[in-house]
């Protein structure tokens, strides 16, 4: 049984930040917004010579092709400044684009899988070991999360375009998203600047999320240990209390019981 607690707090520390991280990924490519705040924010449209409403529309698909369940061929035919009309994206970009969703989707699936981890770990433990310890493993996991995206965050902010760069070539099997920035319209919507954006704001929300685990398994731990440590001044008090209840006391006899 020691064992089978041992794994299943282990296994719980490792799940949190894992399903943190992953579903604040997911938060962040299911938002639409977060597609059009890149593109008005970092002038997409004069960088690219493409109206920004065609852009916008533009980011709508893009949006349906990569969380979408079923996949679709993407291909978006947009008007450029000068009234011309052509596809958006060039044969590299549309296969990177394919890669991405790849990755999209099996993220989607990891973070199904780690959030029913966690839940499911998180019953086994308050079964097996108690509501205490799932507290400790609540507070563990959530200062491994923090551990976690304290090195990720020194890594980005002493050297971004390095370590955007090592990500890429980690992820990925093949050279297609070495992009032109003059040219290549994907990396004009959706340039570094913008990725250095997002990631921090990953980063704070998950962040946050952690600290309020730890901060509700500290309250937790901290309150309950003040209900077992309460003193009893008279040890003996609430048995006797008790046995009062249980056994009362003869009334003490009154003069007129030894007169008739």
């Amino acid at each position: 049984m020691a064992v089978i607690r041992a794994g299943l707090i282990t296994l719980f520390i490792l799940a949190i930040p894992i399903a943190l991280i992953a579903t604040n990924i997911r938060v962040a490519v299911s938002e639409q917004r977060v597609y059009d705040y890149s593109v008005k924010h970092y002038d997409a449209a004069a960088i690219s010579n493409i109206p920004e409403s065609e852009l916008l529309r533009a980011n709508g698909e893009i949006h349906r092709y990569l969380t979408a369940a079923e996949e679709a061929p993407l291909a978006i035919a947009v008007t450029n400044s000068r009234g011309a009309s052509g596809p958006l994206f060039t044969a590299k970009e549309t296969a990177h684009m394919a890669d991405v969703r790849d990755l999209v989707q099996m993220l989607f699936s990891g973070q199904v899988i780690s959030v029913a981890a966690v839940l499911t770990l998180a019953v086994l433990l308050l079964v097996v070991a108690g509501p205490r310890t799932l507290a400790i493993a609540a507070f563990g996991g959530a200062f491994l999360t923090g551990g976690i995206l304290a090195l990720a965050g020194i890594a980005f902010a002493t050297g971004f375009d390095s370590a955007w760069t090592q990500f890429h070539v980690v992820v990925f099997s093949n050279d297609l998203w070495e992009l032109d920035p003059s040219r290549d319209h994907l990396i004009q919507m959706f340039p570094e600047a913008f990725w250095r954006d997002i990631t921090a704001l990953i980063v704070f929300a998950t962040l946050l999320e952690a600290s309020l685990v730890a901060g509700a398994a500290s309250a937790y731990l901290v309150l309950t240990g003040r209900e077992r440590r309460r003193p009893v001044l008279w040890p003996g008090l609430a048995t006797a209390g008790a046995a009062r209840r249980t056994h009362p006391r003869a009334g003490i006899p009154r003069p007129g019981h030894y007169y008739r």
